[in-house]
């Protein structure tokens, strides 16, 4: 062992130096972060999404891989294979529906042109549906008559719907296209780092977290991970299966545009209260058309369905990672699409549930459950990616 004085001394001046340094170095650090989130201002939407779709899919895309490595000897042409082969089949996932979203407006696009086009020239004769409408029945074919069964009256109407303004709308729907195709192309090449280097990803953030924060940090974390996937489970999951299911039933009940309406109970039953509105609205079309009795079933079957999916299915795949009231469900999830778009429907959720464990540990009402902390430490050793 060394005794010399003076290295003690020189120990303790370097100790010194090095507390004095951290500081700046805080500084400094901040700094970047902060310059850093600028400069890619405009890609921090495609970076949230592609990080929400790692973190949801990272326990299918480890189990893909571990089943490819039981078959397939080159290591490292599985790493760029593997994470390749995933964003691919995610971005079919993911374009599949907006085609035929495209396809089907397209189709009704044409269908409201001829319509307009004729309603000018002719005239458009009232549907006998429409004054058997509870209520307002003989207020809207009186209306109907006033203004769109006379050819003047109809042209008068749809004057400003001319071939220009659909040109201008057109327009419009190419440039949101364009955009959107980059904004898919940012978020499955973000993916696709995301997943090749996971495992790297997770130890590094698992290593800040305990750094700053302690066992808590690792416990943070793991809830972090567990409330976004959770999210998206009890979200997108339950989504497409109610709106699935209820699809069935448009194709039973005749439905018009079953397809189209099967997509749109999907998109609106990631909403609280959506899906219910689209089916609603389904049997508002069936019993204008007549079918009384099919579009009290079909709004049966759709209730059916959601309190089946929001009250047992749903609870099931979140468990306790987004265990919300409805309330704070309900601010979170329309905050978070006002703030964030679409993404806002996870991270709002998630946001909220972090907000409440971190303001119990700070008033020390939280207390690390024993499966969080074994979970976080597992994740922690075996560096499996919980982001």
């Amino acid at each position: 062992m060394d005794n010399d004085p003076h290295s003690d001394a020189d120990r303790q001046r370097d100790e010194r130096g090095g507390d004095a340094r951290f500081g700046p170095m805080r500084l400094l650090v901040l700094f970047l972060v902060l310059l850093s989130l600028w400069i890619g201002r405009s890609f921090l939407i495609e970076i949230a999404w592609a990080a929400t779709l790692a973190i949801a899919l990272w326990p299918l895309y480890q189990r893909l891989c571990r089943r490819g490595r039981g078959m397939q000897a080159g290591e490292a042409r599985l790493r760029i294979a593997a994470p390749l082969g995933f964003t691919l089949a995610t971005a079919v996932v993911v374009i599949l529906p907006l085609l035929i979203v495209a396809v089907e407006a397209m189709r009704d696009s044409q269908a409201a042109i001829d319509w307009v086009a004729r309603a000018q020239q002719t005239g458009v004769r009232a549907p006998p549906w429409l004054a058997h409408l509870p209520l307002i029945g003989g207020r809207a074919g009186a209306w109907w008559h006033a203004h769109l069964t006379n050819p003047q009256a109809a042209a008068a109407l749809l004057k400003d719907v001319d071939a220009g303004a659909l040109a201008r709308w057109t327009g419009m729907l190419a440039a949101q296209l364009a955009y959107g195709a980059l904004f898919l192309f940012v978020t499955l090449l973000a993916l696709f780092f995301m997943l090749r280097d996971g495992d790297e990803l997770t130890d590094y953030v698992y290593r800040t977290a305990r750094h700053f924060y302690g066992i808590f940090g690792e416990t943070f974390v793991t809830r972090l991970v567990g409330a976004v996937r959770g999210a998206v489970n009890g979200t997108v999951f339950v989504a497409i299966g109610e709106g699935a299911i209820i699809g069935i039933g448009y194709a039973v009940a005749g439905v018009p545009r079953a397809v189209l309406f099967t997509l749109a109970t999907i998109a609106f039953a990631m909403l609280p209260l959506g899906a219910w509105a689209a089916f609603g609205v389904a049997s508002m079309v069936l019993l204008a058309s007549g079918h009384v009795l099919a579009a009290l079933l079909l709004f049966a079957f759709g209730a059916v369905v959601m309190l089946v999916g929001d009250n047992f299915v749903q609870p099931y795949l979140v468990g306790h990672s987004v265990a919300l009231p409805f309330l704070w469900t309900f601010i979170a999830t329309f905050g978070g699409l006002q703030t964030f778009g679409l993404v806002g429907l996870f991270i709002g959720p998630a946001v909220i549930a972090m907000l409440l464990l971190a303001w119990r540990e700070w008033i020390g009402a939280a207390r690390p459950l024993p499966e969080d902390r074994d979970e976080a430490m597992v994740a922690r050793s075996h560096t499996t990616m919980n982001l």
